[in-house]
């Protein structure tokens, strides 16, 4: 699957996903526990903005990182399977 693929997979995914999200809603939209979120912000590896002293990210953002590092070679990472089921 190459990354045009990838990320229109993702927008599917995530298409009722609301469009600015926080590190909790992050946690529970991607496969990535709280405290890996909160590694990813604080390192930047997530893009991220600063609003009354909280961490928001567009989903857009959220999608370009997944989609960048779904094929990675380490285990803290994930996996997109062609066609997967989705989540209705």
């Amino acid at each position: 699957m190459n990354k045009d693929e990838q990320r229109k997979e993702m927008e599917r995914m995530l298409r009722r996903c609301p469009d600015i999200l926080t590190p909790r809603m992050i946690a529970n939209w991607s496969p990535f526990g709280i405290n890996h979120v909160y590694e990813l912000l604080h390192s930047g590896e997530l893009r991220s903005f600063s609003y009354c002293g909280k961490y928001i990210v567009a989903k857009d953002d959220l999608i370009d990182y997944l989609v960048e590092h779904c094929d990675d070679d380490s285990g803290r990472t994930f996996r997109m399977k062609k066609g997967g089921q989705d989540d209705e």
